[in-house]
Parts: C-alpha cells; structure tokens; sequence
C-alpha cells in the first residue's frame, strides 16, 4: 500500500500529496472534535496526560471520560499519515525544492500540540492554554496546505499578476489570521470552557466579541476589494476567482453564525459550526494565500506616450 508505481517506499509526488490531504483533513476534523470535547463539558473527562487519569491509562467508565478518550485516540491515528508525510519528503526522487520544510512542519506543530494539550488538562483547562491549543492547530493546518500546494503538478510561480493583487491577498490572511485569534479570546471569555469551574479570562464579553466582530468585517471588506481588484486582473482572476468566492461564502456564513450564535445565548451547536466554519474558512486563507503569494508578481508594464508624427 505504501509502495508507489516506480517500487520506492513512500516515494512519488502523488504518495507525498495524498499524505498531505489525509493529514491536514485529519487535522481539521480532530479541531472540531476538540471543539466538541469542550462543548460537552469534557474537558477534563480525563483530568491526567498522557494517562487518563491517576488509576488508568485508559477510561471509559462516564459520558466525559469516553469523549475525552475518544478524542484522544483520534490525536494518536492523525499523527501516523503526519509521520508518514515527513517521511516521505524526505525520499523524494529525484529531490523536489519546498517539500520538506512544511511536511516537518506539520510534524512538529501536531507533536508541540500533543504536548499543550497534556499541560493544559494538567493545568485544569487555563484559557491560555485553550487557546493556544486551537491556533497551534492552525499552525498545522497552514503547514498542510503548503505541503498540499508545494505538491501541485503545476509550477504556481509560472502565473504573473499585478503587485496590488498580492498586497490584498495578504492582507487579508493577516486579517483573517487575527479574527481567529481575537475569536480564542472571546471563546476563552465566554461561557463554554470545556468543564465548570474553570477559569476564565476576565475581559468582558461583549467588549471582546465587538472586536472581534470588527476584525471579521475589516476582513470582508479587504476580501471585496480583492474582488474588485480581480476584475481587471484577468491573470489574478483565473487563479485566484474561485477560492475568493469560496472565502467570501464562507466568511459571511461565518459572520452570520456568529451574530446569531451571540444574541441567542452561545448555544453549543452554533459555537460548533462556528469552530467548523472558522478552520474551513483558515484551510481557504492559506489556499488563497499560497496561489496568490507563491506566484511570480510582475509590475504592469509603464504607458508610453505616442509619439508625435515628425514634422516636415
């Protein structure tokens, strides 16, 4: 299963991006069941790392303990495309520039995770930690991506678009990239901690969810700008139109869910999409952010006058 058609183990463009989807879907679906965890008030189902508790390695004896457990296991069987992807980068022949550095990546982001996650548990749930925890799986899911774009039969860097384009396609992953975070605090403020009785940051909720709000909608706009921008860059629109369109889709749905999640008491299964609709709306960014800044940028060439017929 592992051997490809030329007979390598783990050789082959096609193993290596194969591994890069699995791992990064992989990674995604254990973000948003992580979400669930904390949702259902399992946090500390298991209140010890890397046993679930001081009497057992492994317990399903309650609802938590089995979530909490459950969610674990999934850590465990992501991290063995993740090692096979790192493995992989590593046997390319012949050797292909850019593969390596976000396979290893992937790697050490998703074991660094492991780790917050234990001293989180140890450290009953601390907000930080929490919220560590999430954007560090962001982390992951970036590396992913690049693993998955760098895998690309097609040389990305052989499209050529106006500088403007790149400028707004950084702009927005940077925008979006602090909506995520300005979103950890306000989850790390709000009433859904994963356990009762932990602590919580001491902001107030509806100053921090305001800021937040803010990020999101700055970065829509930046998002439409580029679409404007799109409009007379027809090489920008070929490769960028359509994960724009993805990105705007999302990002309004998610806007929506958050609004109304807000002003309806923050009910579980909204902050689930939410979490949902945020790591889609991440996985997109750095698509977005791949194509759009991995590509060669090339200055419009300058007007030149006519020049005037000469005189007789």
């Amino acid at each position: 299963m592992l051997r490809d058609a030329s007979g390598g183990w783990l050789r082959g463009l096609d193993r290596y991006r194969r591994l890069a989807i699995i791992t990064t879907v992989g990674i995604c679906v254990l973000v948003v069941a992580g979400g669930a965890v904390r949702l259902t008030g399992s946090g500390l189902g298991c209140d010890d790392w890397p046993n679930c508790n001081a009497e057992r390695f492994v317990d399903v004896s309650s609802g938590h303990t089995a979530i909490e457990q459950a969610n674990r296991l999934l850590s465990g069987v992501i991290g063995i495309p993740t090692l096979l992807l790192a493995i992989a980068a590593f046997r390319q022949r012949p050797r292909r520039v850019g593969l390596r550095w976000p396979a290893v990546g992937v790697l050490l982001s998703v074991f660094a995770n492991g780790v917050v996650g234990g001293i989180a548990v140890r450290a009953d749930l601390h907000p930080a930690l929490v919220q560590s925890h999430f954007l560090l799986a962001m982390v992951s899911v970036t590396f992913g991506v690049v693993a998955i774009g760098r895998s690309a039969e097609i040389q990305l860097h052989a499209a050529r678009f106006e500088p403007r384009t790149r400028q707004l396609v950084t702009i927005i992953s940077v925008l979006t990239a602090a909506a995520l975070a300005t979103g950890t605090v306000v989850t790390g403020t709000g009433p859904h901690a994963g356990e009762e009785d932990v602590r919580r940051f001491g902001f107030d909720i509806s100053h921090v969810a305001r800021i937040h709000s803010v990020t999101v909608i700055v970065a829509l706009v930046a998002a439409a700008a580029l679409a404007l921008q799109l409009r007379s860059d027809i090489p920008g629109q070929r490769r960028l139109g359509g994960t724009l369109s993805a990105w705007i889709f999302i990002g309004l749905l998610q806007g929506g869910v958050g609004y109304t999640q807000y002003f309806n008491g923050v009910p579980e299964v909204l902050v689930g999409v939410h979490i949902a609709l945020a790591t889609a709306l991440w996985v997109v960014t750095m698509q977005l952010f791949c194509f759009g800044c991995a590509i060669e940028v090339v200055k419009p060439a300058p007007k030149v006058a006519p020049t005037p017929p000469a005189s007789v």
